[in-house]
């Protein structure tokens, strides 16, 4: 046998199961490139959606009753699956357990380089760079201080770069109307402006965050720029000013720790959309401590062809079109959904790699056409982004007569059903806890 444990997936899911997996077993990760992990935007979401599911949307609240809602209304969500764990107060014990492993894995993560910040009982209201606004539960450090919540009433200023002209008139204008509709008090003034680095002599290219992020990481490259923004700001009128996802991707630490000397919390970067600098960042914190914990990564195509209950063997695919086989007693699946390709649709809908059978809820999915899972309202739930494995309570897949398909095969992240991360925003939580308690199941 290779490995005690085999890990596919190496975004959050994968490597919270991989480290919690390598305390007591030899692991290994495979993966064929970055997943979506490495698309994120710098939020982490837990919970924020008030209400049922299938209700109408009701505003957002706190992240201990956004919970409480899940595990109350919530039957199939991985949330209330873990829950049944317990025997007592399952709230309090599984909201205990939560925070026990997130902030082991945020004190993880800040050790490699990346800290997030936020709280385990208030969410926070962080913008992006569409004009709208998110609600999460933390989000990178560099972010914390833009905290929509605490800025009412304030003077807030978005700074970008002329070529990608991020923020203008119509967009400041909607973050402010959006805001005053879901209750929330106006600002004083919102203002935008961009700045030309190639007028300062940088040559660089504006269009693309993730190329002045990675600029950033270059101390002296960082220390011009930072002055450009210094001069430019001194000119304006702010409270608080809100910058692209630019402080650095490898060196991120250092260089939001500079622009936090200079401005104090007068500046933070908003959320980035894809291809995102913040979702690099993570990404090679996690590479970074899957190596700090002696986990081996192996790259390649997985693909597997096992006719019994137990899995022995995985093929891994290089990319110079040699393969090899890898043996495990155990193996934990963490693919991701669409994005990564771990559900697939060819003939019908199916799990990628074991070819297991997928869900809606408690209903097997059959009807291979997307478009009957979707609805033309925008703020519908839209079911087919919940379509997923279904599992029992230790992670394990199973069929449509509730069997375990494979002894030895634990699921987690998107990969699972019963929970929307579009809709009820528990996406990076969904993925930490089942993560890090598919990885204990997998050890024994």
């Amino acid at each position: 046998m290779d490995y005690d444990v085999i890990v596919i997936g190496s975004g959050i899911a994968g490597t919270l199961a991989a480290i919690n997996a390598a305390k007591t077993k030899k692991v290994a990760v495979v993966r064929k490139g970055f997943g979506a992990t490495a698309l994120s935007s710098g939020a982490f979401d837990i919970a924020s959606r008030a209400g049922k599911r299938g209700r109408p949307f009701k505003g957002f609240v706190n992240l201990t009753e956004a919970i409480g809602n899940i595990l109350e209304n919530e039957q199939y969500h991985p949330y209330s699956l873990l829950s049944m764990a317990f025997s007592g107060d399952r709230f309090n014990e599984f909201t205990s357990m939560m925070k026990t492993i997130g902030d082991q894995f945020f004190n993880e993560l800040a050790s490699a380089g990346v800290r997030y910040e936020g709280s385990w009982e208030n969410n926070v209201i962080i913008p992006n760079q569409h004009g709208t606004f998110k609600v999460t539960s933390f989000c990178q450090s560099s972010m914390t201080s833009g905290n929509l919540a605490k800025l009412m009433g304030r003077s807030v200023l978005f700074l970008g770069f002329e070529k990608t002209a991020i923020h203008n008139k119509t967009r400041a204008e909607f973050l402010s109307k959006i805001l005053t509709k879901y209750g929330f008090a106006s600002f004083k003034n919102i203002s935008y402006a961009n700045l030309n680095l190639h007028a300062h002599g940088i040559k660089c290219n504006e269009h693309d965050f993730i190329s002045l992020a990675a600029m950033m990481d270059n101390p002296e490259q960082a220390k011009k720029i930072l002055t450009i923004i210094q001069q430019s700001l001194e000119a304006m009128e702010y409270d608080h000013a809100f910058l692209p996802p630019i402080m650095g991707i490898s060196n991120y630490g250092d260089v939001a720790k500079m622009f936090a000397d200079y401005f104090g919390e007068r500046v933070s970067e908003f959320l980035s959309p894809p291809s995102s600098a913040p979702g690099l960042r993570l990404q090679y914190a996690l590479d970074k401590l899957l190596v700090r914990h002696g986990v081996k990564i192996i790259d390649g195509q997985v693909s597997s062809d096992n006719p019994s209950d137990t899995i022995k063997t995985i093929t891994l695919s290089r990319k110079d079109g040699s393969s090899v086989s890898l043996s495990a007693g155990s193996f934990v699946l963490a693919t991701g959904k669409f994005i990564t390709g771990g559900i697939v649709n060819t003939k019908a809908w199916q799990e990628a790699v074991f070819g297991l059978p997928v869900f809606i809820g408690a209903q097997p999915v059959q009807d291979a056409f997307p478009m009957n899972y979707l609805t033309d309202d925008p703020f519908d739930e839209q079911i087919l982004f919940s379509l997923g494995l279904k599992t029992d309570e230790s992670l394990r897949p199973v069929d449509a007569d509730n069997r375990v398909v494979y002894r030895n095969l634990y699921a987690a992240g998107s990969v699972l059903s019963g929970y929307n991360y579009i809709y009820d925003k528990t996406g990076m939580g969904t993925a930490m806890i089942t993560g890090a308690k598919a990885g204990i199941f997998s050890a024994g």
